[in-house]
């Protein structure tokens, strides 16, 4: 259960981290090109570990707000990336790569979430389960920062419940690549509930321990992602 309550806490923190930087950031203290206070100079002032700020700054990369550059660190990219134009920009670029990523995803889901069914402990489904409850109410906010981490911490506990580690090692390669496409799928405020209640399908299946109705409810939420896409790139 201690675990389980940490990574709701892990969660939570590196949103506030993201937010405190994103207005600081916004704030007019920094221009485009600006470098931005060393990852020791953050940690020191907002009191967090290394891998917050880590987690943080890739968010925020993923949101077009800063670039980081190996060995000299993060420097301002934009004060506002994140419009309706520049999103459906972004997706019609990256249209092939993330139909790909898509495709994988097809695959080892539905595989993962059986698994997860058949191994998984109590505590990690209901680790599952609080995600999804904090997801829901983020949904009510409409916070897209706080959204795409919860999406991503949702998919990736069912793919760990799996308890197959090769699994959980393409699950992290793909979330990876997924940072960017959230972050701004999760703007477009239609897509944040689409994603609502098939999460709930998913969670309602594995509680039942439904493997097939889990399979199809997560092989249904992966669509319906791909059709949001759709939208975005061809309106």
């Amino acid at each position: 259960m201690k675990k389980k309550i940490a990574r709701i806490q892990k969660i939570s923190i590196t949103d506030e981290v993201v937010k405190r930087m994103e207005e600081l950031i916004k704030s007019g203290d920094y221009k485009i090109g600006d470098k931005l206070p060393t990852e020791m100079e953050l940690r020191e002032q907002l009191g967090v570990g290394r891998s917050t700020i880590r987690e943080a700054f890739r968010v925020l990369q993923a949101l077009g707000l800063i670039e980081l550059r190996a060995g000299r660190g993060a420097f301002v990219k934009s004060i506002n990336n994140n419009t309706y134009e520049t999103i459906r920009n972004w997706f019609v670029q990256k249209e092939a790569e993330l139909s790909e990523l898509m495709e994988v995803r097809m695959a080892i889901e539905p595989l993962a979430v059986k698994l997860a069914i058949q191994r998984g402990t109590p505590n990690q489904i209901e680790q599952i389960r609080d995600i999804h409850k904090a997801f829901t109410e983020a949904v009510e906010r409409m916070d897209a920062i706080e959204l795409a981490t919860l999406d991503e911490s949702f998919h990736n506990a069912i793919i760990e419940t799996s308890n197959n580690q090769l699994l959980i090692k393409i699950g992290r390669l793909i979330a990876d690549a997924f940072v960017e496409y959230r972050t701004r799928s999760f703007a477009v405020k239609e897509n944040a509930k689409n994603a609502l209640e098939p999460h709930k399908k998913i969670l309602e299946a594995i509680l039942r321990k439904d493997r097939k109705g889990a399979m199809q409810a997560i092989q249904r939420h992966l669509e319906v992602s791909l059709e949001d896409m759709d939208k975005v790139v061809n309106q």
